[in-house]
């Protein structure tokens, strides 16, 4: 049985989880777009178009995995169907619905949790609002980032900030407790458990740095608590001391995570947007040393960089927007200080961010399209540091990139 493992951003990628966008990005109406955590709109054939450039790209690199084919894997079995269904009427109005639920096959069951199940025709909810769901679409299942993370063998599970993304850790919950491919041997957080007003973190939030280092933002979306228990529980779970950069990020919504301002691209380098991590008035930055039994201490450090070199990680900074006033403000808006590591040194990004790639380009790396290496005209292996571009213009507006997209499991350690 294959294991999970992931002890730093950068590790050489052997398997990756990712959601195709599908229907239940076009059950979204305008109206619904910021209830839903979208900046607008967006139409399904271009973000299919964008985002099929990213996953064949990643085909050509590691083994890649849908999560609805996993989900439809992992409740074969009729009693692990049950046990989802039964966790989703705790949320959802469908226990009426058992019996016609459960005579679905695990693949349709699958799909439906993903793109929403319809109200029924005669039903008070279809008579007040014909666009009805008693299980709502999840229009931003395609940031997988966000809903699990991995660090070693055990899994995060998000406790999202908020209720509409929350299915989405139910589902990624009961894979990684039933799939046997994909099973982990504990959970740091049981996230649709253990959330609370106190208690939320999504993975976005969560990069792992090495095996006894993690940077966690303090954000919109992840609380203080919540890095706190997670730092303690990473220390249990790995039986040794774990340090955590807690990292105090703006409440905007232009930085809801801390991969949106940072991301680690090579051992001795990150994409970083200049005014929250290098700056004048750069993010606070608390360090926490957790011990295996449960200790913590805590130390504020002079900017997450400095933190990171007293850690042994000593980090250039590659600056998004090539830190220009006006353009590292515009390409962060559009993800360009989001990029997914799938080697030491070999990244994936939006290639609209052109004064971002400009820096990297001055950092020593090479730019090719996406398109190069599903052809078959380039390798990557080829490539020292290497940065792959693929159109994202519509996912951006989705409100994130890369990384946010994906879910590595395993990764080869440095």
């Amino acid at each position: 049985m294959p294991k999970l493992n992931v002890t730093s951003e950068i590790g050489t990628l052997k398997r990756v989880i990712i959601h195709t966008p599908g229907y239940e990005i076009e059950a979204m109406t305008p109206k619904e777009a910021e209830r839903d955590l979208y900046n607008d709109i967006i139409p399904l054939e271009a973000v299919r178009a964008e985002y099929d450039r990213l996953k064949s790209f990643l085909s050509t690199v590691a083994s890649t995995y849908e999560v609805t084919d996993l989900l439809a894997e992992a409740i074969a079995a009729d009693g692990n169907k049950f046990e989802l269904l039964r966790t989703l009427a705790t949320l959802c109005p469908i226990r009426n619905r058992m019996d016609e639920l459960m005579a679905m096959g695990a693949q349709e069951l699958s799909r439906m949790t993903i793109e929403g199940l319809p109200s029924l025709e005669r039903s008070l909810s279809s008579m007040i609002d014909p666009h009805s769901f008693v299980m709502r679409p999840l229009p931003n299942a395609y940031f997988m980032r966000d809903s699990a993370a991995v660090f070693r063998s055990c899994v995060l599970s998000g406790a999202t900030a908020f209720d509409v993304r929350l299915i989405e850790s139910i589902v990624t919950r009961f894979i990684f407790k039933h799939h046997p491919d994909f099973m982990a041997k504990d959970f740091i957080l049981n996230g649709p458990e253990e959330r609370s007003n106190y208690i939320t973190i999504e993975g976005g939030d969560f990069l792992v740095l090495s095996p006894t280092v993690l940077a966690i933002g303090v954000s919109e979306r992840t609380t203080a608590d919540a890095v706190e228990r997670v730092a303690a529980n990473a220390a249990r779970k790995a039986g040794e001391p774990v340090s955590v950069f807690a990292v105090m990020i703006p409440r905007e919504r232009a930085t809801i995570h801390l991969d949106m301002v940072f991301t680690m691209i090579d051992r001795d380098a990150a994409l970083v947007y200049g005014p929250v991590v290098t700056g004048r008035d750069r993010a606070r930055v608390i360090r926490i040393d957790a011990n295996p039994k449960g200790g913590l201490s805590f130390h504020e450090e002079d900017g997450l960089l400095q933190g990171l070199k007293g850690a042994g990680i000593d980090l250039e900074p590659v600056l998004c927007g090539s830190g220009h006033r006006l353009y590292q403000e515009r390409e962060q808006w559009l993800s360009g200080a989001n990029s997914f590591a799938f080697a030491p040194g070999k990244i994936v990004m939006y290639s609209c961010n052109s004064y971002t790639l400009e820096a990297l380009a001055k950092a020593g790396f090479a730019y090719r399209k996406a398109d190069d290496f599903v052809e078959g005209r380039e390798k990557a292996a080829d490539y020292g540091r290497l940065v792959v571009g693929f159109d994202g213009i519509e996912l951006a507006r989705g409100g994130g990139g890369a990384r946010c997209m994906t879910c590595p499991v395993e990764r080869e350690d440095l």
